[in-house]
């Protein structure tokens, strides 16, 4: 056996798993380009490790861009029939009449004669009519054996009505064949009327189609063999419409309104000879019925037809020696072979020909027509196939066949062409082939014939022109095309070989690779994958299944991965016959009979895997066929591979087999298997942790249906797990939720933080009492913490303040009813419930909005029932207090904003009709603050038990004008240019915020009413404002006060309680535990729970839905076999890149030639000046191109293009009020450019199309910053970016650097600082990035290994010479080694790594002390600036050569002048404990350029550079045009 084929597939580059190149590299194995480009690549070296891309896969990207064919998606389910109607009967009624020409005939003499093949004349008449319809009766059963055929020969009138009545009763609503011969009748009439015999002969009797069609009824297919055919199809029409009419209005009269009992009459199909003024031809060579010929014996039909129309034969120009002179049309009757066996002459000859007309007609149709006509019923399909060769047979003798429905004329479509080249080969070895048939037969020779025949090349050559098309043809239409108007799909042309190669899977020999091919083909997108449906290939790939050939496994995966992630509706079609079980060995961890043995099997699993979980997705009977053949353990084993997109799958087939399925969640439960998928959670590849975090979220009771599906709303846990106990059940449930988010709840990778908020979210469903308890503990601890502190600072405190928490848990669990283990246990419990509550509240206040939002709609679910709760009636609680003075302040209410969320964690406004804005994304998120309880200072959402009283009314759905006073954000009037805001990215689809509480369209549960009372009206839907939105308990605070250790009980039991309901419904035992669930499940006001169903909040919000499926689903929606455009040579991206590369590495070698010259020469030129309107706190040049990035004192970044003095854009950086951008880099400079931001409130932010204004979006965003510690004053949170490593690093107001890799989108490890005081300045090691250097607050300066384990050898060299706060610390690149840093009190020191006793070179402190310094990366140049007071009219720009530290030089001494009076916001940012980073000066990273930030009013930017010769390097615009550099002189 041959070795398998492996597909050429080129795997996604998107993962984490593999970061991007900027600058291509080229799997030669996987394109196979030509020899000389393998060459050409060989020959370049190009610097790939400079070029990494991060934070540029399709999850940065939004949604992706291959959404152009979203708009075929909703045609995709038209490839499927709807109704699929059979042939089973025909009557072929044949009126010859043979020796009786009728009256309207003139026929000529000599005059074509044959009918059915046989010459009538031949035979007496009786013999001659019972031939020609047993001959008939033979042609047309070779286009359907199945369907039953009676000929009525010379059928009188009787005969005729009574023979089309039983055919009708015996086909009952199947489709009838009326065959009609009339050539022994005169034509029809004008009227349609067609005619038969009396029975005596001796008249013709009309019959009328109004007549026919009450005999024949419908549904019919009509072939009319008479001349003056078309006058029937005129007048069919209208008299089925005629019928049709009448049927319809006997409906109505019946009281039906369902339209027609069966299919229309208007819906009968007809094919037909000629048109009503045409006669059908008589030429002595073509037989009388040529018409029925061409339908029911085609290929005899063709080759005469070539035969006689060979223009070579016509016109004596071939030569005597060939053997095609030898043909002659009777010799052409006699082509050996047989019809259904395509080795033989014959056999191949039906099967091109099938393949030709099905694509003509393929071509020429439309689809809908094509699809009725050639994929419903296999006799129709043949007889209209046939009917195009009719076409042309006959228009080369001036007669034109016509049909109902009307199809396009196909008699010179060039694919003709090809079947002419097809039989001209064919034919060419007729002679030789009935000669050897001869001499057999005479005993000569031994060799049989078809031995000696050679096939035809046709589907050779075919599929040669497919590939090619593909290789050069696919994307052409594409780009060629004019862009179409938004919403319209951009229209292909398909390639026409595709029936064709359809027609090849018939054939053993060539299937393989029409396979490949047709893989390739939809690997191009959707609109390829359905065009290969409505083609019809589904049926081909479907039997395939059962074929054992290992050598189609690959390719049949891959077809069938691309097909149901179109179509989802083939899950029925995997069933049957166990086609599923195909891929389940594929994915089976253990070699089996027909398992994978290609080089790249585990896509081809991950494929399988795909495949599985879409049969699995809300389906039971497959869910069950899959857990019964093992593919759960099969998925698990494969958790072991090291392929990202193999264990995603295997991760997403798991989570749809166990979704909402208890049988699967068991046997999980049974297998132990939990340290497997959680070891996913700490996998390197971002889409791996994510479907870890869905696999755990279904497990947890979320649907698995789309996001904007009605069906399975998701709910209910594990499930019903009899074979575990209560408390075990609680522990797993709580214990898996507590376990993913000890996982992953610093993950950098917001598609990881949202799947982790919708795994809490299925906890907070079902144990919402624990949650409600946690969440009470919290706020009373934070309100008690915050009371003792004032107490501390001297506040007056009116009585004695006591800890209720520790009060009630003490009560709680001094219950003698339980063991102590048992308290024990629920305090733990209590306890891991308060951690995933605190974790809720720090993803509210996500940067990421959409993870915020989220977070927010599962607190504000708490809180709602938290404010619900009898905790309201807790003696001394913090949230009674705060219901007290809410309730003092009740007409306040309606004035405020409507929702927790809207105003701290999405910016939305409600609108007047239920729909929602994105607010200018303000992020205004005042409620959130930093706790100092415990030393941490992590962000708490701790406002929101305030926010969600202030916002009662929002429980009632009332909806307050946008207008509102609160809703109005400020925004400044002077600004010129519009602050854009930046897009969030949707990398998946979510449900964003969706409140918690009921609105006017909820449909409350009411309580139930003792008998014979109505309900009263203020519980209906009606109820006021008011009525609803206060606490239970009467007016709420008045209500009799209780114990928080009872409600602690209550609410705990209660969630038991709602588990043991859970339980008993899979037991079957479904009663009404000890009457509790009575009240419609509503809590009666005796009741400390909160009720099985709770009263003011949506129970269907939580668990919250993931669209990561969907998302992850896209992968096999694009293509995978066609490198990227970037990786394409000659694509656009591709030269732009290359541009890109060539003039980076003409850039830095310019630099380098410049650097020694700018390290002796004055640095006093002015380059330009920018006016930035607002104090530029951070400042940063792009390496590259002429961009540099401004950022002010609030959140707002300015983009100025520097060199034409040009703002190319101003957005929102969207960091909390109060805090501001601490640190500004330029990453992934050699290529698609993005820019990270760090603000002092501890997020990253990277942005994509940062200089495009109103197309900037956020390509991902962290919290990089976990505990701050107290501080006198604030450094920030500064960060050092290592492009070739892809590491940042995160230091600050901590006690560690954080490391984080861009790579995987994680958190890689902290590296203990050493340090007694705060970092202030951080700098790495570029390009190597092994070491990093870091100053701090007290002066000290210390060098970091990051490749050391141990703390103990994490730090190097530590230097103490300076004495005061750290502002600036830089590592030179080169083999110098040289150290830079600076201390505020103006002291600049130059060191050498390597001997760190004593400064290469030391400018002494001065009494202006040091504002800023700089020093550039390549040239042996060092900036400073003097720091400023509230009398300074100047600053002082030194700049100093140390290219020789022993003597260094002054370049140049330039005064930048200053407004004393204005009030600049260093002092603001110093009363407030935040000290500005050392940014305001910055060196351009290759140029000799410097900007220094001012500090006027207008915030002005200042640019100098070191005029460099001509001769030493080219100017910019060379660099970008013909870059010709002379020699450094």
């Amino acid at each position: 056996m041959a070795e398998p084929p492996s597909l050429p597939y080129a795997r996604d580059e998107g993962s984490t798993s593999q970061p991007h190149s900027a600058y291509p590299a080229y799997p030669a194995e996987a394109y196979e380009p030509h020899e000389g480009f393998l060459d050409e690549i060989e020959e370049e070296h190009i610097e790939i490790s400079a070029a990494l891309q991060y934070w540029a896969a399709k999850r940065h990207r939004g949604k992706g861009k291959a959404k152009e064919d979203e708009n075929d998606l909703s045609t995709m389910k038209s490839w499927r029939l709807k109704s699929k109607l059979k042939t089973v009967t025909a009557g072929l009624f044949i009126c010859l009449n043979i020796g009786v020409d009728p009256p309207d005939i003139v026929k000529t003499n000599p005059c074509a004669k044959t009918e059915c093949w046989i010459d009538p004349t031949q035979l007496p008449s009786n013999k001659a009519i019972e031939a020609i319809g047993r001959n008939l009766h033979q042609q047309f059963e070779t286009l359907n054996p199945k369907v039953k055929y009676k000929p009525f020969l010379d059928p009188s009138i009787e005969e005729t009505k009574k023979q089309c009545v039983n055919m009708r009763r015996s086909a009952k609503d199947e489709r009838v064949v009326f065959y009609y011969n009339g050539h022994g009748v005169p034509k029809p009439t004008p009227s349609g009327e067609i005619w038969v015999f009396n029975k005596n002969y001796t008249q013709y009797i009309p019959v009328s189609l109004y007549d026919l069609q009450e005999w024949l009824g419908s549904p019919c297919i009509y072939v009319w063999e008479c001349s003056g055919a078309g006058n029937i199809l005129n007048n069919f029409a209208k008299s089925a419409e005629r019928r049709d009419n009448e049927a319809r209005a006997a409906q109505a009269q019946a009281g039906h309104q369902d339209g027609l009992p069966t299919s229309p009459y208007s819906e009968a199909l007809h094919l037909a000879a000629c048109q009503a003024n045409q006669i059908l031809p008589m030429s002595p060579d073509l037989p009388a019925d040529l018409f029925t010929c061409c339908l029911t014996s085609p290929i005899e039909t063709a080759l005469r037809h070539f035969v006689l129309q060979d223009p070579l034969r016509r016109n004596g120009g071939l030569d005597p020696n060939d053997p095609r002179s030898r043909i002659t049309v009777d010799m052409v009757m006699r082509i050996p072979g047989d019809l259904k066996d395509r080795r033989t002459p014959l056999g191949e000859l039906s099967w091109i020909f099938t393949a030709v007309t099905d694509t003509i007609a393929w071509l020429s149709f439309p689809r809908e027509v094509f699809n009725r006509l050639f994929r419903q019923d296999l006799l129709v399909a043949g007889l209209f196939r046939n009917f195009l060769l009719a076409q042309r047979i006959m228009s080369a003798y001036h007669c034109t066949p016509t049909s109902i429905p009307e199809i396009p004329s196909a008699h010179n479509h060039p694919l003709w062409h090809s079947w002419d080249l097809a039989v001209d080969a064919c034919l060419a070895q007729l002679p030789e082939l009935l000669d050897l048939e001869a001499a057999r037969e005479a005993g000569q020779s031994n060799i049989p014939p078809l031995s000696v025949y050679r096939p035809s090349t046709f589907f050779a050559q075919h599929l040669q022109a497919f590939e090619v098309w593909l290789q050069h043809g696919g994307a052409v239409p594409n780009r060629l095309a004019p862009r179409p108007k938004k919403g319209v799909p951009i229209s292909r042309s398909p390639p026409e070989q595709l029936p064709i190669v359809l027609q090849v899977l018939l054939s053993q020999s060539h299937r393989l690779r029409a396979l490949i091919l047709i893989s390739r083909f939809v690997d191009l997108g959707p609109w390829a994958v359905h065009l290969s449906l409505s083609i019809g290939i589904f049926p081909y790939v479907q039997k395939l299944l059962a074929s054992p050939a290992v050598e189609l496994k690959p390719v049949l995966i891959y077809i069938w991965a691309r097909i149901l992630a179109i179509d989802k509706s083939c899950q029925m079609d995997l069933l049957r016959d166990s086609g599923f079980t195909y891929f389940t060995q594929i994915l089976a961890p253990y070699p089996q009979a027909g398992s994978l043995v290609i080089p790249n099997a585990n896509e081809h699993r991950a494929m399988s895997a795909f495949i599985l979980s879409i049969l699995c997705r809300n389906f039971r009977v497959g869910q069950t066929a899959c857990l019964g053949v093992q593919v759960f353990d099969s998925c698990v084993a494969r958790l072991g591979e090291d392929d990202w997109l193999l264990k995603t799958w295997c991760l997403l087939c798991i989570s749809q087999l166990w979704a909402d399925y208890d049988e699967a969640k068991a046997l999980f439960m049974q297998s132990q298997r939990q340290n497997e998928l959680l070891g996913a959670l700490r996998s390197t590849a971002v889409e791996v942790r994510a479907a870890a975090l869905y696999a755990f979220g279904t497990l947890l009771g979320a649907s698995s249906a789309p996001v904007d599906s009605p069906d399975a709303k998701g709910g209910g846990g594990t499930g019903a797990q009899l074979g575990l106990s209560d408390i075990q059940q609680l522990e797993i449930e709580a214990g898996l939720a507590f376990a993913c988010m000890m996982s992953v709840k610093e993950d950098a990778s917001p598609m990881v933080r949202k799947e982790l908020v919708v795994v809490i979210s299925c906890v907070v469903r079902e144990w919402r009492g624990w949650l409600v308890s946690a969440a009470w503990a919290y706020y009373e601890q934070e309100s008690y913490l915050s009371r003792t502190e004032g107490k501390t600072n001297g506040v007056h405190l009116e009585e004695e303040e006591e800890d209720i928490v520790s009060e009630a848990l003490k009560e709680w669990t001094s219950n003698e009813d339980k063991e102590p283990h048992e308290h024990q246990h629920n305090l733990t419990l209590l306890s891991s419930f308060k951690v995933l509550f605190e974790t809720l509240l720090d993803l509210s206040v996500d940067p990421h909005t959409e993870v915020a939002l989220m977070a927010s709609t599962v607190v504000d679910y708490i809180i709602a029932l938290l404010v619900d709760s009898a905790f309201t009636r807790v003696k001394g609680s913090a949230v009674r207090n705060l219901i007290k003075k809410q309730a003092q302040s009740r007409p306040k209410i309606l004035s405020r904003q409507v929702s927790t969320a809207f105003s701290e964690g999405g910016g939305k406004l409600p609108l007047p009709n239920g729909q929602t804005q994105l607010h200018p994304p303000q992020m205004q998120r005042s409620n959130t603050g930093l706790s100092d309880a415990g030393g941490s200072g992590t962000l708490k959402r701790n406002g929101s038990v305030a926010n969600a009283l202030r916002s009662l009314a929002s429980m009632t759905g009332l909806v307050v004008p946008p207008d509102s006073p609160d809703s109005v954000h400020s925004t400044r009037e002077n600004e010129y240019m519009k602050v854009t805001q930046p897009k969030i990215p949707l990398s998946e689809p979510s449900g964003g915020y969706r409140s918690p509480y009921p609105d006017q369209s909820h449909e409350r549960i009411l309580p139930s009413s003792p008998a014979g009372q109505p309900h009263p009206a203020s519980m209906g839907r009606s109820r006021s404002a008011y009525g609803s939105a206060l606490p239970r308990g009467g007016a709420g605070l008045g209500a009799e006060l209780v114990k928080a250790s009872s409600v602690l009980e209550a609410l705990t039991q209660e969630d038991m309680e709602r588990l043991h309901f859970r339980r008993s419904k899979g037991s079957e035992a479904n009663t009404d535990i000890d009457g509790r669930f009575g009240n419609n499940g509503l809590p009666r006001s005796s009741d400390l729970g909160l009720g099985m169903v709770a009263k003011e909040v949506k129970d269907d919000v939580l668990p919250l839905r993931s669209g990561f499926f969907d998302w992850a689903m896209e992968y096999f929606r694009e293509p995978q076999m066609k490198a990227p455009d970037a990786d394409e040579p000659g694509s656009t991206t591709y030269n732009e890149q290359a541009w890109k590369h060539l003039r980076n590495e003409q850039m830095v070698e310019d630099s380098r030639a410049a650097e020694g010259y700018a390290a002796t020469h004055v640095w006093n030129v002015e380059a330009g000046t920018l006016h930035n309107d607002s104090w530029p706190l951070q400042l940063a040049f792009h390496s590259y191109d002429p961009v540099m990035a401004v950022t002010d004192d609030a959140d707002n970044v300015c983009i100025w293009d520097w060199q034409s003095k040009r703002r190319l854009n101003k957005f929102s950086n969207q960091n909390i009020p109060g805090s501001s951008v601490s640190s500004v880099h330029f990453i992934n400079e050699m290529a698609s450019s993005l820019m990270l931001t760090a603000s002092t409130e501890g997020s990253i932010r990277i942005f994509r199309d940062y200089e495009t204004p109103n197309e900037t979006a956020l390509a991902s965003t962290f919290r990089a910053v976990s505990e701050i510690h107290p501080v006198g004053h604030s450094s920030g949170v500064l960060t050092a970016w290592e492009q070739q490593k892809g590491h940042l690093l995160v230091g600050g107001d901590m006690k560690v650097v954080r490391l984080w890799d861009a790579t995987v989108e994680r958190h890689l490890r902290d590296i203990a600082t050493q340090a007694g005081a705060n970092l202030t300045a951080i700098a790495s090691d570029e390009p190597e990035g092994n070491v990093f250097v870091a100053g701090f607050g007290d002066g000290v300066v210390r060098l970091f290994d990051k490749r050391a384990e141990d703390a103990g050898e994490v730090v190097l060299r530590t230097w103490r010479q300076h004495k005061i706060w750290i502002q600036s610390v830089h590592l030179q690149r080169g083999s110098m080694r040289e150290l830079v840093t600076g201390s505020m009190d103006g002291e600049v020191r130059v060191w050498d790594v390597r001997k760190p006793d004593e400064p290469l070179y030391t400018i002494p402190r001065r009494d202006e002390g040091l504002m800023a310094l700089a020093v550039h990366t390549g040239a042996s140049v060092l900036a400073r600036t003097t720091a400023l007071t509230s009398h300074s009219t100047r600053q002082e720009l030194e700049i100093t050569g140390f290219s020789d530290p022993l003597h260094p030089l002054r370049l140049a001494k330039l005064n930048i002048p200053t407004t004393p009076t204005y009030n600049n916001p260093l002092h603001s940012h110093r009363i407030n404990g935040f000290m500005p980073s050392a940014a305001s000066l910055v060196f351009h990273p290759v140029q000799m350029m410097i900007a220094a930030g001012g500090f006027d009013a207008s915030g002005t930017v200042r640019l100098y550079k070191c005029p460099t010769p001509k001769s030493a390097v080219a100017t910019w615009e060379q660099m970008n045009g013909n870059a010709s550099v002379s020699n450094f002189n």
